[in-house]
């Protein structure tokens, strides 16, 4: 029961913060694309499905807790790195599509790697169910964190109406290293079939 909990909060943590910029994706674009910031969501979604894939051949290979280490861990970076690319206002326009690419990648890895651990730990015989209520977490996760990043927008506005996404980026990067450092308690699964 302890490994659904732990896989739980991992999957609440991945998610959250990936939809923590989803959401605000095109917002973020507008900046320094204007009309043409819709490229950035689209490149996005490439970059979601690419994950889906990548992480599935990934976990294969070299294990699937070490591709949500690795999922984890440069999704954190990438918050980071984030920051000064949202703020800048000129010539940052490639760049956010770049990053917004690898954030998406990484969202997506995250929803093919969690029902590859429920099969794992669980087996098929009732997966629908185990990862049915598994999946309860990036409900929870994109709900809880994309209103967090809201209330966290506002709260930067300044006289002029004008907010910022740093303090959403640093609680996404944070939360994010922790999830990674939780994936070290992930136990290897016995074949289950």
């Amino acid at each position: 029961m302890a490994v659904f909990w732990l896989l739980w909060v991992l999957y609440f943590i991945g998610a959250g913060a990936g939809l923590m910029v989803i959401s605000s994706v095109s917002g973020m674009a507008k900046k320094t694309m204007g009309s043409q910031a819709f490229i950035a969501v689209a490149v996005m979604a490439i970059g979601n499905a690419g994950g889906r894939i990548i992480a599935g051949v990934l976990s294969d290979k070299i294990g699937r807790r070490w591709t949500l280490f690795l999922v984890l861990a440069v999704q954190a970076v990438l918050m980071f790195v984030a920051i000064p690319v949202t703020a800048s206002t000129d010539g940052a326009k490639y760049i956010i599509v770049l990053v917004a690419t690898f954030i998406g990648f990484n969202y997506g890895a995250n929803l093919s790697l969690f029902p590859s651990f429920a099969k794992d730990l669980w087996g098929l015989k009732n997966f629908g169910m185990n990862y049915g209520v598994l999946f309860t977490a990036w409900g929870v996760g994109g709900f809880a964190l994309s209103r967090l990043q809201a209330m966290l927008f506002e709260q930067s506005k300044d006289a002029l109406g004008h907010g910022n996404y740093a303090s959403s980026f640093i609680t996404a990067g944070v939360l994010l290293l922790i999830g990674a450092a939780l994936t070290f308690l992930i136990k290897p699964a016995e074949k289950n079939i």
